[in-house]
């Protein structure tokens, strides 16, 4: 775990930690807003952490409403596991729902980005109710895209020479995410530091090399009847919908992974998808303004605050 951060990444995130044991593990999560048991809550996928919606959290807030952001575990300033076994999505999810119990959250909406899907739905199977409303950004169910199935560079990277270097002992795999799928921003200064600084502080991959490797490249794949279970959870998802995607994802193109997402939820074609130019995979660096008025909507919705008809799902 990370008990202080260092004073140039506090500047640009200048939340309280609160921390949450879970089984064998301390895991940190944001906590602001006022107390509620509903809230939004806005989990992180590989390899970033909380700190991805630093820029989010604040006019949810303002709004008025209670917000959650997780570090899962091997991520951010949570406890990273003994072994590669405790990072299996399907207790990634357990915990993720085990730290909203903690916290006292009984209903919530999500923001579902990368990693950040699957996790909360695979929360949800066991509990249905806890889902409210969701927004989604380039995320999925599970299943590889086009871009996983491809030799370079993603089945490379998983090899047992390649996984390892690349996602544990060199920083390489984080410091691609930044300059690939950040916009320039992130590129240099307190941003980037404060995504390097799991890597840096702890030794080993944490989360970032099991990932991947759960991604389902089909029939016979591990995680495969896990992605076909939260599949069927999508078309059962009659809640408020939204969706906020970057235009210039190479891993989750809209074209494939979005439209797919859409068909599969009752109401994902309730509104028109807020696609942005020249944005790459993590859309929250990206368009932290288009995805907290998208957040809004969905909360409103959700939780009752709407008088619009126009934004019933």
């Amino acid at each position: 775990m990370i008990p202080e951060l260092p004073d140039e990444i506090r500047a640009v995130f200048d939340f309280e930690p609160h921390w949450a044991r879970i089984g064998d593990y301390q895991l940190h999560y944001v906590d602001e807003g006022p107390p509620s048991r509903e809230a939004i809550v806005l989990p992180h996928g590989n390899p970033t952490w909380s700190f991805l919606y630093r820029d989010i959290i604040p006019p949810l807030v303002d709004a008025g409403y209670r917000v959650i952001a997780p570090d899962h575990l091997g991520s951010g300033r949570s406890d990273h596991a003994g072994s590669a076994a405790e990072y299996a999505i399907d207790l990634h999810a357990a915990r993720f729902g085990a730290l909203l119990d903690q916290a006292g959250v009984d209903r919530a909406v999500f923001f579902l980005q990368d990693w950040g899907g699957p996790i909360s739905l695979g929360a949800c199977l066991s509990r249905p109710d806890l889902m409210a409303g969701m927004v989604l950004g380039n995320t999925f169910w599970g299943e590889a895209s086009q871009f996983h199935q491809g030799l370079f560079p993603w089945r490379a990277m998983q090899g047992p020479i390649a996984g390892p270097l690349l996602f544990g002992r060199t920083s390489a795999f984080i410091e691609g995410c930044i300059r690939h799928a950040m916009p320039p921003t992130a590129h240099s200064g307190p941003v980037r530091d404060a995504y390097l600084l799991p890597w840096r502080s702890t030794p080993g991959a944490g989360a970032t090399l099991p990932w991947p490797r759960a991604i389902s490249s089909g029939p016979g794949h591990p995680t495969q009847a896990l992605a076909d279970a939260l599949a069927d959870l999508l078309r059962t998802l009659d809640v408020p919908t939204r969706f906020v995607w970057g235009a210039v994802d190479a891993v989750f193109p809209w074209e494939e992974q979005g439209v797919a997402l859409q068909a599969l939820l009752p109401n994902g074609d309730s509104h028109d998808p807020v696609i942005v130019e020249g944005a790459g995979h993590f859309i929250q660096e990206w368009a932290p303004t288009e995805c907290a008025s998208a957040l809004l909507a969905v909360a409103a919705t959700a939780f009752g605050r709407d008088t619009d008809p126009g934004d019933q799902p």
